[in-house]
């Protein structure tokens, strides 16, 4: 389920905006104004997943776009989506990475797509961001925290998922893992995957590649010298 906040000062497009979006079944909630100054204390207040806004707003000390950086600011997960008459301002709306642009007047059938598609890549990363992922061993349904996954290797097709007190062995692609953790784990070679929190030291070995040492984990993984530069970045971020 997704929180939707729609900015438009026009009331006649606001209320057909805010219908259309009504009618999507993934939408839990959805607030309206016609305000830049309202809209960005709704989004401080409900932190909302989708935001429509009006680029042209004709009155109010914002403009849409101003509106939008000020959200960015302290809300850069949500998806931004501009209702405009002019796509002028496309250039001008780069530095808030609007996920798409609705122009007026709005196409039905298009817009309640947009809205359906972006509902669904909400609840894709919530599940990505979710505590815990499920696999499939010997015809049962295995739940692991993520927090207690040190890293992922594979060998032969097998992925081999190490944990503190077992490694449990799934046909899963290393790509199909890495796409359900989140972003608290990194790729740092063809066949390994690991969890950032669980690094103890790496260590240079030959011709720039790395060995991984992990906290209170006797075995090791690598690291190969094109992963490396992302290693670096994500740890002294």
């Amino acid at each position: 389920m997704i929180t939707v906040l729609i900015l438009e000062d026009e009331e006649p497009v606001r209320r057909f905006i805010r219908q259309l979006v009504k009618e999507n079944s993934e939408v839990s909630d959805i607030f309206d104004t016609s305000s830049g100054e309202e809209a960005i204390q709704l989004a401080q207040q409900y932190t909302p997943d989708l935001i429509l806004l009006d680029i042209e707003l004709g009155s109010g000390s914002f403009k849409g776009l101003e509106v939008a950086k000020r959200i960015y600011s302290f809300n850069k997960e949500a998806y931004m989506v501009f209702v405009t008459g002019y796509s002028e301002y496309a250039v001008d709306s780069f530095e808030v990475h609007p996920y798409s642009y609705v122009l007026k007047p709005i196409h039905i059938e298009k817009f309640k797509a947009l809205i359906n598609e972006i509902a669904i890549k909400v609840n894709e990363q919530r599940v990505i961001n979710s505590d815990s992922i499920v696999f499939k061993f010997k015809n049962q349904e295995i739940h692991l925290r993520k927090d207690e996954i040190i890293f992922v290797e594979v060998q032969h097709q097998i992925s081999y998922v190490h944990t503190k007190n077992q490694i449990w062995e799934f046909r899963r692609s290393l790509y199909e893992i890495e796409s359900k953790l989140g972003n608290r784990f990194l790729r740092v070679h063809r066949s390994y995957l690991i969890n950032l929190s669980k690094v103890l030291r790496v260590v240079e070995l030959y011709d720039r590649a790395y060995q991984i040492e992990f906290i209170d984990y006797p075995k090791t993984a690598l690291m190969s010298r094109y992963y490396y530069p992302q290693y670096k970045k994500m740890t002294e971020s």
